[in-house]
């Protein structure tokens, strides 16, 4: 019997047809061990194959390193091995660059083995969830924003509060011996003292009501090697600059570190002085519920801090780092700006709720 050569592009390397997955309307791949059992793609439908403008041979036998250029393919072969070598199923999320713009995706990757548990492949899914990831950072400013409103309005409440008891107790003192001459002072005096009630009144409900408002954080575990993958790849695509992180889980608020080492890692390359610069970020444990991230660059650093530690930016174009700060703030943590014990360069570091929860003991250079 005679097979058509579309009908063997359909067919993996054990000859499973894979044609139905051309009917999935999003990207659907199969992959499988090599020889040096890396995953390699056995197969990419119709859909996958539009998107990255590619036909079935260009990815048949390949790692996806091998076939995309550039930080993100590394950063998805890291995903696809460390699943692969797990034989587990998994979900995870990834951003490509795709001409000018950049896309997130979020991949399930569905383990399947023999009978006697064996991994034959892992048949992935990935949907297009760039909408959902920019409103959700948009949500997490919105709610910073809101939270620094209201952390104000709570602030004002409160320094309200001692010149109207003070207004209070004045009242009190005019009452005392106060002689009533019949001309309405005495009762006054008892609207004024009333008015100051009734306003204390007002200012503990609405401090009430604000910290009631006040939104709790949500603590997740987190793959920090893996976020930082995906901000370098975005943030360098060229590989120009050499950038250092760990490897390693903690447990914290994804987006507000998602946020935070994006417009930190940003910065520092933008305004380390050089063309290409080495920046390094870390993670260690403050306490046993407080989590430190720095990213420090090697590049001129700002001599005004030259001397130690302060709190707040000291440079003029402050607005990554507003960004930064609220979210901090909104967060009960602390932000503040180190001047190296050696070497040249700026070092940041945030606090936040949080734990190191696995430390790989390694640092990832990417560049």
């Amino acid at each position: 019997m005679l097979v058509s050569i579309d009908t063997q592009r359909m067919q993996g390397a054990n000859g499973l047809d894979y044609s139905i997955y051309d009917m999935v309307d999003t990207p659907v791949f199969v992959l499988v061990g090599d020889q040096r059992d890396r995953p390699v793609f056995d197969f990419l439908n119709r859909s996958g194959r539009t998107l990255l403008g590619l036909s079935l041979p260009d990815v048949v036998g390949k790692a996806v390193h091998e076939i995309l250029d550039g930080r993100a393919a590394y950063a998805v072969y890291r995903q696809h091995l460390k699943a692969w070598r797990a034989g587990e199923t998994v979900e995870f999320e990834t951003a490509l660059p795709m001409g000018e713009s950049v896309m997130w995706f979020r991949t399930s990757l569905v383990a399947s083995h023999d009978d006697n548990g064996t991994l034959l492949r892992m048949v992935g899914t990935s949907y297009d969830i760039s909408a959902e990831y920019a409103l959700l950072h948009q949500d997490a400013m919105t709610a910073a924003a809101t939270r620094e409103v209201e952390d104000l309005v709570c602030l004002c409440a409160h320094d309200l509060r001692s010149p109207i008891s003070d207004l209070k107790s004045l009242a009190h003192l005019m009452r005392h011996d106060f002689v009533d001459h019949g001309d309405g002072k005495l009762e006054l005096i008892d609207v004024i003292d009333d008015l100051a009630d009734r306003s204390l009144s007002i200012i503990s409900e609405t401090m009430s009501q604000v910290m009631a408002r006040a939104e709790q954080t949500s603590l997740r575990q987190i793959d920090l090697g893996a976020i930082c993958d995906d901000i370098v790849v975005l943030l360098d695509p060229s590989r120009q600059h050499s950038v250092t992180y760990p490897r390693c889980v903690v447990e914290a608020d994804l987006t507000a570190v998602q946020i935070i080492l994006r417009n930190l890692i940003e910065h520092a390359l933008k305004h380390s002085g050089a063309d290409a610069t080495r920046v390094d970020v870390g993670a260690e444990q403050v306490n046993a519920r407080r989590l430190a991230l720095t990213v420090r660059d090697h590049g001129g650093g700002f001599d005004a801090w030259a001397e130690g530690r302060a709190e707040g930016p000291p440079f003029d174009d402050v607005f990554a780092l507003q960004v930064v700060m609220r979210l901090v703030r909104a967060r009960g943590g602390a932000f503040f700006v180190d001047a190296p014990t050696e070497g040249s360069g700026t070092e940041i570091r945030v606090e936040l709720p949080g734990r190191i929860l696995h430390d790989a003991e390694e640092h990832l250079r990417a560049g």
